[in-house]
């Protein structure tokens, strides 16, 4: 517990740092708000809350909790436990505000990394690092994730990486379509059991974007590996919805 303590000590500090700013500076710090519904065909519903505070005319402060609905994630029949991401980044506008990066530090906290038997608080560290690129006609969403296993529960613990690239064409202003690519590997375990991929899925998607920054998107396609038992076909919808 004590590691844990200084972590979030030293994650609170680094989130008053980064708000501090010139006291002669007056003017109103932009805020942002969003909330994202998931639903795929392996992990279920989740609902992701992202905000931002600018720092800077490019910089922003970002802030993300994802709540997982999942029961396997938590207790299977209480439903309760149930694996919670929150966390804390610093995003980047780059190259006229086309590139946007925002490399991100999280925690987990539930029992789904650290086989307990019931709530553990930082169960689990997640690094990541989301990169958005966008111009008139071409769309970029791509994301690195790693799960690493942090505080021990039970007799097994595991590190999962996620990460998912989706490049796009803009075929109207709001209809854009192009390619999927999502994948979800196991690569480490405490019982010294090999690297295996969850799912890897490839296929396409379809979005359509609204005049007020709502977006929703579905994609679709086959699953390449099915070796953990997931199945040949997978489907994933998601919505971004700006407060």
């Amino acid at each position: 517990m004590k590691k844990i303590t200084v972590l979030l000590i030293a994650f609170v500090s680094s989130f008053l740092t980064a708000q501090e700013s010139d006291p002669s500076d007056t003017t109103k710090k932009e805020t942002s708000f969003v909330i994202m519904p998931i639903h795929n065909s392996v992990a279920g519903f989740s609902n992701v809350f992202l905000g931002s505070i600018s720092l800077k005319p490019k910089t922003n402060l970002t802030f993300y909790s994802v709540f997982w609905n999942n029961p396997n994630f938590g207790n299977l029949n209480s439903g309760s436990d149930l694996f919670l991401e929150t966390g804390v980044g610093l995003g980047f506008k780059l190259f006229d505000d086309k590139l946007y990066v925002n490399p991100t530090l999280g925690f987990g906290h539930g029992k789904f990394m650290s086989n307990g038997t019931g709530t553990t608080i930082g169960e689990a560290i997640i690094p990541s690092v989301l990169v958005l690129y966008n111009t008139k006609r071409f769309e970029l969403d791509s994301y690195l994730a790693l799960y690493k296993s942090f505080r021990r529960g039970g007799d097994i613990t595991r590190d999962l990486v996620l990460n998912w690239i989706i490049p796009g064409y803009k075929i109207t202003e709001n209809i854009s379509a192009g390619a999927f690519y999502e994948q979800f590997v196991q690569v480490r375990t405490s019982d010294d059991l090999h690297e295996s991929s969850i799912y890897q899925w490839l296929g396409g998607y379809v979005k359509l974007t609204l005049k007020n920054h709502i977006w929703f998107r579905f994609a679709a396609g086959g699953n390449l590996d099915t070796g953990l038992g997931t199945a040949n076909e997978f489907y994933k919808v998601q919505a971004f919805i700006p407060l």
